[in-house]
């Protein structure tokens, strides 16, 4: 792995060269010690390339370089390698080689990446946390990119589900961004990994991201978008997943919600609904012995007035006022009420008297 490191590391290389170099000799330690004539007789590679390459091979030591990188406990796959992960193969310009923190999806259990909106709602915010954690409890790899918002609801969900999850960064897997997002990459190394296809130390810039979606999509068995405005970084990765021939889910939203704007766009070109997290379990084929227990029990938990509030709460967040308006209950009754939901665990407050309903198990 040492040569294929070698030459994913050649900074004037562009990724379009190694490729060409690849599919010509398809093993670095081959292109490593390749004369200059030879590598001259590669259709595409320049005297440019060339000089290029046999600087490179003067300035690195394959040996200390390899051991530097394992010592930081980074892993290291190529696609020459056997442990490199098989749907990545079959994508458009499939990444030479990828690097990691912790571990690499396994390639016979199911993969699901949930992507969205980074300014998501409370609604789309419960949503994903309740799906990436149905689907980790199924034994379903969660995967996404690490970014504020739905990316960082579906790790979280898919930890609290105590399942594996994977986050695929636009920068090295070194660089925990955003760095709001430590506690987070912690916890995602010891319950599946951090991927990258760019090396160590490479800081995040805004071209890398896009590229990161085709790696997101084709590492899963489908995408799931959960909120997404009209022009959106989501609907990348659902482009990619597309072109992939991969299955492509969409929360639906209000016509005149703007997160819901890109979801209600992908339902208008055929992508799937996601209705219900049994129904998206059965499109998976992953049986679930879920029910309305969790309904029931929440019913014969409370009383008259209390169901009364509880059944007007969504993953929408709805005000005191508009509580009151419907109830017609007395304010000081109403907030009695709420007080007993909230330490119930079944409602939150979302911001200053807004609430939503929360999700148990």
């Amino acid at each position: 792995m040492k040569y294929a490191y070698w030459l994913d590391n050649i900074p004037e290389l562009s990724k379009a060269k190694i490729r060409l170099l690849y599919e010509e000799v398809s093993s670095a330690e081959e292109i490593y010690y390749m004369l200059p004539g030879q590598l001259k007789r590669i259709e595409g590679i320049t005297e440019e390339d060339v000089r290029v390459i046999l600087k490179a091979k003067r300035g690195w030591d394959l040996d200390q370089r390899w051991f530097s990188l394992m010592e930081k406990g980074i892993g290291f796959v190529a696609s020459e390698h056997s442990d490199y992960p098989e749907k990545l193969k079959y994508i458009l310009n499939p990444p030479y080689a990828l690097y990691y923190v912790g571990k690499l999806p396994k390639a016979n259990q199911k993969s699901v990446a949930i992507v969205g909106a980074r300014g998501r709602s409370a609604y789309g915010s419960e949503m994903t946390n309740y799906l990436a954690k149905v689907l980790a409890e199924h034994g379903v790899q969660v995967i996404s990119g690490l970014a504020k918002g739905i990316d960082g609801d579906a790790h979280k969900g898919a930890l609290a589900g105590g399942g594996e999850t994977f986050a695929v960064l636009g920068c090295g897997v070194d660089v925990c961004y955003p760095t709001g997002h430590k506690y987070l990459y912690e916890k995602i190394i010891q319950n599946g990994g951090i991927i990258s296809e760019y090396p160590p130390q490479t800081q995040p810039a805004p071209w890398q991201f896009p590229a990161r979606n085709r790696i997101i999509s084709g590492l899963s068995d489908c995408v799931v978008v959960m909120e997404a405005k009209e022009k959106s970084g989501s609907l990348i990765t659902a482009d990619f997943a597309m072109e992939q021939g991969k299955d492509v889910y969409a929360l639906p939203g209000r016509v005149t919600d703007v997160l819901s704007q890109g979801c209600n766009k992908l339902i208008k070109q055929g992508a799937g609904i996601v209705e219900s997290v049994e129904d998206f379990l059965a499109d998976l084929d992953i049986l679930t012995e879920m029910s309305g227990k969790q309904i029931d029990f929440r019913k014969n938990l409370l009383e008259k007035d209390e169901l009364l509030v509880y059944s007007l709460t969504d993953f929408r967040p709805i005000s005191v006022a508009d509580l009151m308006e419907k109830t017609k209950m007395p304010i000081f009754r109403l907030l009695e009420i709420i007080e007993r939901l909230k330490s119930m665990g079944l409602i939150k407050e979302t911001f200053t008297n807004y609430f939503v309903r929360t999700i148990l198990d």
